[in-house]
C-alpha cells in the first residue's frame, strides 16, 4: 500500500522556517546570506510589513542601498494596503535617506521614494510637508546634476484633485487584521500609492 503523499508546505510555514534559518546564519555572522534566506521570504509573503521591514534593515546594515530601498518600499506598501497607513512614512523617510546619501547613483530610486512619500503625506493631510519635500527633493537632484526630477502637485492641482480618503489606522485590537500577519486585509484602504509600488517592483 502506498504511502499518502506529504501536505504541500503551506506559505506560512515556508516564511516561519526561513525567518529562522535566517536568524540561524545572522547569529552566526553569515549575515550576507541571511539577507538572501530573508529576502526569499520576503518574495513569499509580500503583504508582512514586519518582514518586509527587517529585510530592509538587515540589506542597509550590509549598504545594499538599492535592495533597502526596495524592501522599505514594500513594507510602506504593505502598511497602506492593510489599513496602517502613517505606519507607512516611517519606512519611506528612511528609504528617503538612503537614495539621498547615495545621489546621483539612485537618482531614479530617489524620485520613486520621493513620490511615493510626498502622495501619501498628502493623503494624510500633510499637505505643506509634502510640498517642502519635492521642492528639497528636486533641489538635491539639481545640485547633483542629476536630469530626473519629481513632478510638483501645485496648490491648483491638489484642489482639483480627487478626494481619496486614506483610512485611519486601527488598534491591533480592532476586528481588522494586523499587519504583522501578512494578510493584506482592508481593500478599501488601498490607494495609488500601492498600486504604483507594486508595479515598479514587479512583485
Amino acid at each position: 500500500m502506498n504511502s499518502p503523499l506529504p501536505k504541500p508546505e503551506t506559505t506560512q510555514a515556508q516564511v516561519e522556517r526561513l525567518t529562522a534559518e535566517a536568524k540561524l546564519l545572522s547569529d552566526a555572522g553569515k549575515e550576507a546570506q541571511a539577507l538572501d534566506v530573508y529576502r526569499n521570504a520576503a518574495s513569499l509573503m509580500p503583504g508582512a510589513p514586519w518582514l518586509q521591514n527587517r529585510t530592509a534593515e538587515l540589506a542597509r546594515k550590509l549598504k545594499q542601498t538599492e535592495i533597502a530601498t526596495e524592501h522599505y518600499r514594500r513594507a510602506a506598501a504593505a502598511f497602506v494596503m492593510a489599513g496602517f497607513p502613517k505606519r507607512g512614512i516611517g519606512p519611506l523617510r528612511t528609504a528617503w535617506t538612503l537614495c539621498f546619501g547615495s545621489l546621483p547613483k539612485y537618482a531614479v530610486a530617489f524620485v520613486g521614494v520621493t513620490s511615493e512619500l510626498a502622495e501619501l503625506q498628502r493623503e494624510l493631510g500633510f499637505g505643506s510637508e509634502s510640498q517642502h519635500l519635492v521642492e528639497t527633493s528636486n533641489d538635491a537632484l539639481r545640485d547633483k546634476g542629476c536630469t530626473e526630477f519629481v513632478p510638483v502637485v501645485t496648490l491648483l492641482e491638489e484642489h482639483n484633485r480627487p478626494t481619496r480618503r486614506v483610512e485611519a489606522p486601527r488598534e491591533f485590537g480592532d476586528t481588522g487584521i494586523a499587519p504583522e500577519s501578512g494578510i493584506k486585509a482592508s481593500p478599501a484602504a488601498a490607494t495609488d500609492l500601492f498600486a504604483r509600488v507594486r508595479a515598479t517592483l514587479k512583485y
